[in-house]
């Protein structure tokens, strides 16, 4: 059955062997996660952690990141962290605990869906880090309000990626 999406990012979908009739609209993720890279080594920063949601948007995307953070070089990578698809009661705190313990990577790399933004965002907040923080988010954070709504000091700089957009006139 012929598809066309506006919608899907994940980059497998490129495989034409196994997607034959898939098509879509939006750049797979690989190209934000080149964006990002672009965007980390412009700030110059060396060392960094991933925070991504379990599942094939979050890990693939961060796994992008760091194909293309090597074939750019000079970016090191802290630790990669995965959030898992149902987190159980105090997950996020240990999330930003983790974070800490390579609290010299002060830039987060996340590709993460919207709720589970928000949650490190409020858990970053309790542990009163806000500000502590640098993120380059991914387009499921992009141009919403959802996610830093109330946790705004939180997210403060944060520089997320979003493909360009534009209306179809008709």
């Amino acid at each position: 059955i012929p598809q066309i999406s506006y919608a899907s990012t994940a980059p497998e979908l490129s495989d034409p062997g196994r997607y034959e009739f898939f098509s879509r609209v939006v750049p797979p993720d690989s190209y934000q996660a080149q964006a990002m890279v672009a965007v980390v080594r412009a700030l110059g920063w060396s060392y960094v952690s991933t925070l991504a949601s379990e599942g094939n948007y979050g890990e693939s995307g961060v796994e992008a990141f760091v194909q293309s953070s090597r074939e750019a070089g000079g970016l090191c990578i802290a630790q990669s962290i995965k959030i898992p698809r149902e987190p159980r009661p105090g997950e996020f705190a240990k999330v930003i605990g983790r974070l800490m313990e390579t609290s010299t990577a002060r830039g987060v790399v996340l590709f993460a869906n919207e709720d589970d933004i928000r949650r490190v965002l409020e858990a970053a907040t309790l542990a009163n880090l806000s500000g502590h923080f640098s993120w380059v988010g991914s387009d499921s954070w992009g141009a919403k309000m959802a996610p830093v709504q109330g946790l705004e000091e939180a997210a403060h700089g944060a520089i997320t990626i979003l493909p360009k957009r534009a209306s179809v006139p008709g």
